[in-house]
């Protein structure tokens, strides 16, 4: 049976294109039985100094970029007690969860401990959308060509350490999924080919299974890019070490929900992979 919910959805409040009303009525239109609101969760100390900050901030959801957790707090408390609050008003199950990016220069993590400590959330997804150095100084947005900041070498060292972050994502143990394991592939095949970075994917996928973090098979890259987050061969390594595995839309507007959910069943059927998130 083709999972009936999404876990990794976005509206208005981060850089979705349909209301939180608008999203819950489809997920009930369609059948869904809950849907999970995951909006963007981005703070880094230096997130305003980034060579990709002039294109972030031109963009109408400039404000999902934080600098400090201390001033993100109340927005994100008050969205907390809204989604709740609609939750019972509309009769629906909302899940409330967040997709972060993980950054991992020194107090980070200590500091988004707190910080969530503060929060009324049931879930979250580690999706990262940047790439650094070991240091994480300074970020690269994943949607800016980053050709412009680096050359081949240093692109090559950013994407290895894209991957080790993930990894150290999951084990961290804050993360219920790890969302678009290879979403480093939006920025063309030339940074990231299906085979590149076998070694850091491997130990990825080893540590999802060891801290019983899952991972996501996302019908976003059917719409963005022609194939499945992630790539064939990461599927291979997910079934053989028994992942646990949720099938997700990262819908950002209501046309999205549910979209290419039984091909992705499909999928995962192909691959044998069955160990499932259904909570």
């Amino acid at each position: 049976m083709t999972q009936n919910f999404t876990m990794h959805s976005h509206t208005t409040f981060s850089d979705g294109k349909s209301s939180l009303s608008e999203m819950v009525e489809q997920a009930k239109k369609i059948g869904f039985s809950k849907i999970g609101i995951s909006d963007h969760l981005i703070i880094h100390k230096n997130i305003d100094k980034s060579p990709s900050w002039e294109m972030m901030s031109s963009k109408p959801d400039a404000h999902i970029y934080k600098k400090d957790f201390k001033s993100a707090l109340p927005e994100f408390q008050k969205h907390c007690d809204e989604l709740r609050n609609f939750s019972e008003k509309a009769k629906f199950k909302i899940l409330i969860g967040f997709e972060v990016d993980f950054f991992t220069y020194d107090g980070w993590l200590d500091e988004m401990k707190e910080f969530l400590s503060h929060l009324d959330y049931d879930y979250l997804i580690s999706g990262n959308h940047f790439l650094f150095t070991d240091n994480c100084e300074i970020i690269y947005n994943i949607h800016k060509n980053i050709a412009d900041f680096a050359d081949n070498e240093q692109i090559k060292n950013l994407v290895s350490n894209h991957f080790k972050t993930i990894k150290k994502s999951a084990e961290s143990g804050l993360f219920k999924f790890v969302a678009h394991i290879d979403y480093v592939r939006k920025m063309g095949n030339q940074y990231c080919q299906p085979h590149d970075f076998a070694g850091e994917k491997a130990a990825l996928i080893k540590s999802l299974k060891e801290n019983n973090t899952g991972t996501e098979i996302s019908t976003k890259g059917l719409r963005k890019i022609g194939d499945y987050y992630p790539a064939p061969e990461i599927l291979r390594q997910i079934a053989a070490e028994g992942v646990k595995v949720i099938i997700s839309d990262d819908a950002h507007r209501t046309t999205e929900l549910g979209y290419d959910f039984d091909k992705a069943e499909q999928e995962l059927q192909k691959y044998g992979i069955i160990n499932r998130i259904t909570e």
